[in-house]
């Protein structure tokens, strides 16, 4: 018995070793790289957050680049705007640097010690709303919700992408530093169109098809003239605020929606350890992040 026990320990061991094996990595493959994040449209001024990335054996939460050089390209190699650090990472253009629809913008960012990198994307043409229609109903607990209904025309013949979201704008006062400050939040908005991508979809009041916006893409709806109907679900809690919203409607490029899609489904899996590993998308060159932009069209709702 003891001949035995002392060849079964044997094998075992030498198993163990037969199985260990030293993994090399390329330090160019782990060195760190600039993250560039800018999802920009043509209401706001340019901004992105510059970061960096995050070896397998770091333990750090702090990544910001401080001392990056930003700067914004348009079509035509011409320099729009070069972007300022304005602390945390983050980097935003001069007041009156927007972004314009239907051109082609780069961006390049380098960081001493760092790799340069660069990301290009077209921004696109704008998509007119049509009309909106909004009626007061109830859901099936008797709460108040607002039926709504955004008609809008898609450009024919070529791809076109959406994200549809309501905000809600109004004040509140900070009485004690006496600062009158403005707010805009998104809105949870249920919709059950065919078209609507899942990807960022979870549960709330009742409602399994709850969204803070939603995705789309014409490949059913080319070309026409398209109605999408939501409900805004919480409405009951604002209808006697006095507050005021907007539904905004941004024809986003391919790149946008790519990167909105992959990093919805990678925070659904995030945690999850039989879940299917998800790449989030990238289009930055040399680098990772992503540079990708709409236009933007809104229409004034009354709450």
């Amino acid at each position: 018995m003891k001949k035995l026990i002392l060849f079964l320990s044997a094998t075992s061991f030498l198993l163990f070793t037969n199985c260990t094996k030293q993994i090399e990595f390329d330090a160019q493959d782990i060195a760190p790289r600039i993250v560039v994040n800018s999802l920009f449209t043509n209401d706001s001024l340019w901004a992105a957050n510059i970061s960096r990335s995050v070896g397998v054996l770091e333990t750090t939460s702090y990544t910001s680049i401080e001392d990056a050089d930003v700067s914004i390209f348009d079509g035509d190699g011409v320099q729009v705007t070069t972007l300022t650090n304005q602390g945390d990472g983050l980097y935003t253009s001069p007041t009156g640097a927007t972004p314009v629809a239907d051109e082609l913008y780069t961006i390049e960012v380098s960081a001493p010690g760092y790799t340069p990198v660069s990301a290009t994307n077209r921004i696109p043409t704008a998509v007119q709303i049509n009309s909106i229609d909004t009626v007061s109903s109830t859901n099936s607990d008797g709460q108040t919700i607002l039926e709504t209904t955004i008609n809008f025309q898609d450009p024919p013949a070529n791809a076109n992408y959406y994200m549809v979201e309501v905000l809600v704008k109004g004040t509140w006062i900070d009485f004690f530093e006496g600062d009158t400050i403005e707010f805009r939040e998104p809105l949870e908005i249920s919709c059950t169109d065919v078209n609507v991508e899942t990807v960022n979809r979870f549960n709330f009041g009742g409602f399994e098809n709850t969204y803070l916006y939603l995705m789309l893409k014409d490949e059913n709806f080319d070309g026409e003239d398209y109605a999408l109907t939501f409900s805004v679900i919480n409405y009951a809690e604002l209808k006697d605020l006095e507050l005021f919203g907007e539904i905004r409607l941004v024809n986003t490029s391919e790149a946008y929606f790519n990167y909105l899609k992959s990093f919805n489904l990678y925070q659904r899996a995030s945690g999850n350890p039989f879940a299917t590993p998800v790449q989030v998308y990238s289009n930055v060159e040399n680098g990772m992040g992503i540079f990708a932009g709409g236009t933007l069209t809104y229409w004034d709702v009354g709450f």
